[in-house]
C-alpha cells in the first residue's frame, strides 16, 4: 500500500514541527516518505492497517508482558532483577506503541519520533533482560538443535547493531538505508518473542 504513490512520493516538509536548537533541515524529506515502518501511519488506507495494528499489538505486548514475568521464576537475585526490568520494559514498549497511533510522523514528527525511541531501546533492554532472566529455566530449550538461549542473545546482538546503525546512517542524511535496518530492528524483537513458543510449550 506504501507503493501507491500520490502524496507519499510528493516533497514533504515538516521543518515546522523541528525544534529551533535542531533547525529544520533534517525534516525536509526530497523524495517523500521514506521506508521507515511509521511512514504507513499517514496516509489511507494503510494508515488503518497501521493504527489498528499498532494498538493492539501494544496492549498484546503489555499482556505478554505481565504473562512472561509471571512464567518466568529465576532463582538467582541477578536473574530475579533482570525478569522485573524485563517486564517494565516491555509495558513501555506497549505503552509506546498505543502512543504512537496518536501521534502520526507527518503532523507530530518529534512527539513520534520520542514514542519510537522509547520502543526501540525498551526492545533491546527487553530482549537482553528477559534473556537473563531465562537463562538457567531454559538451558534444555533448543530449536532445530540450537539453543534457545543462543538464539537469543543472537537476537540481541541484531538489535543493538540495527539501531546504531539506523540512527547513524539517519545522522548521515541515508534514510532508506537507515530504514531497512529499522526493519531488521524490529525482526530481531519478533524473533525474540517467537523464542517464547518452545520455552512456554507443556514439555519446558
Amino acid at each position: 500500500m506504501q507503493l501507491g504513490g500520490g502524496e507519499r512520493d510528493e516533497r514533504l516538509d515538516l521543518s515546522d514541527q523541528s525544534p529551533l536548537e535542531l533547525g529544520g533541515e533534517m525534516f525536509v524529506f526530497e523524495d517523500g516518505f521514506p521506508p521507515f515502518i511509521s511512514s504507513a501511519g499517514a496516509f489511507m488506507p494503510e494508515q488503518i492497517v497501521f493504527n489498528i495494528g499498532l494498538f493492539f499489538g501494544g496492549v498484546i505486548m503489555i499482556i505478554l508482558a505481565f504473562e512472561t514475568f509471571h512464567r518466568t521464576k529465576p532463582e538467582g537475585a541477578k536473574q530475579k532483577i533482570c525478569n522485573v526490568i524485563s517486564l517494565i520494559a516491555g509495558i513501555i514498549i506497549g505503552f509506546s506503541m498505543v502512543q504512537i497511533v496518536g501521534h502520526p510522523f507527518n503532523t507530530s514528527i518529534v512527539m513520534h519520533i520520542f514514542w519510537a525511541m522509547c520502543i526501540f531501546w525498551g526492545a533491546q533492554v527487553w530482549i537482553a533482560t528477559l534473556t537473563i532472566a531465562r537463562g538457567e529455566i531454559d538451558v534444555g530449550v533448543s530449536w532445530r538443535g540450537w539453543p534457545i538461549h543462543q538464539i537469543r542473545w543472537a537476537m540481541f546482538g541484531i538489535a543493538v547493531f540495527s539501531f546504531q546503525a539506523m540512527t547513524a546512517l539517519v545522522a548521515t542524511g541515508h534514510l532508506v538505508e537507515s530504514a531497512m535496518f529499522e526493519w531488521t530492528l524490529t525482526f530481531s524483537a519478533e524473533g525474540m518473542l517467537l523464542t517464547l513458543i518452545p520455552a512456554f510449550t507443556p514439555s519446558a
